[in-house]
């Protein structure tokens, strides 16, 4: 009896991890095109790849719009013992901007995509159409394949964190960078009063995709820049 036992749950092992397996089966998207653009207003090269019929950008928004109200660098908090840290301008990361600082930033041929951008992408990353409208942290596998640098989709979404004005007497303004990305879209949130923008968030270690609005008072965001695909 206790060998029958014993042979019962190593069968029931070996299918668990059969299930597991299958379970960690991911989707694969790679660019239906790629290439790059050049910023004529400071030189600067941006990559891009083609998805579901969009060209996005790879790096986030690097223009500066030498306004501080609307464009910042990052801060510099290596260094822990220091309250007021330098100013520090990241390639990684980019600027952040203010919603209107977002659209100022955009170049000639682009523009800052739009909720409905975001949920066409999110719907080529393997996202339902139920899942793309809904709000919060949606879908299974776009969050994921967003981050890919280098392989798979090259979107290479980049985990800015974010600036905002209200904060706590100890608490950064600069905040979670490296372990949260916000991007801007150019929707307003017409269910709420007031200035509300709907942004998207990716989380270092979450392969789903968050949708929510925010108000566009004092608050700072990365921007990735998209077209319509051309021949």
């Amino acid at each position: 009896m206790k060998i029958y036992k014993i042979a019962l749950s190593l069968l029931c092992a070996c299918l668990a991890a059969a299930c597991s397996d299958e379970d960690e089966v991911t989707l694969t998207v790679v660019p239906e095109a790629t290439g790059t653009f050049v910023d004529e207003r400071d030189g600067y090269e941006y990559h891009w790849v083609r998805i579901g019929g969009l060209d996005w950008m790879v790096e986030n928004a690097h223009y500066n719009l030498n306004d501080e109200n609307n464009c910042l660098f990052y801060v510099d908090y290596e260094d822990s013992e220091n309250y007021y840290p330098e100013d520090k301008f990241s390639e990684q990361y980019g600027y952040l901007y203010s919603y209107t600082g977002a659209l100022s930033a955009v170049p000639e041929g682009w523009r800052l995509p739009s909720d409905e951008d975001w949920k066409n992408l999110e719907k080529a990353l393997g996202t339902s159409q139920g899942e793309a409208d809904a709000l919060e942290w949606r879908g299974t596998e776009a969050g994921r394949l967003m981050k890919q640098n280098g392989e798979g989709t090259q979107l290479a979404m980049q985990l800015g964190g974010h600036y905002i004005e209200k904060t706590g007497s100890v608490t950064p303004k600069y905040r979670l960078i490296g372990a949260y990305g916000f991007f801007w879209t150019s929707t307003g949130d017409e269910a709420k009063d007031g200035e509300y923008y709907f942004y998207r968030k990716l989380h270092y270690k979450s392969s789903q995709v968050y949708r929510q609005s925010t108000s566009s008072e004092g608050q700072m965001m990365s921007v990735r820049f998209v077209r319509d695909a051309s021949n």
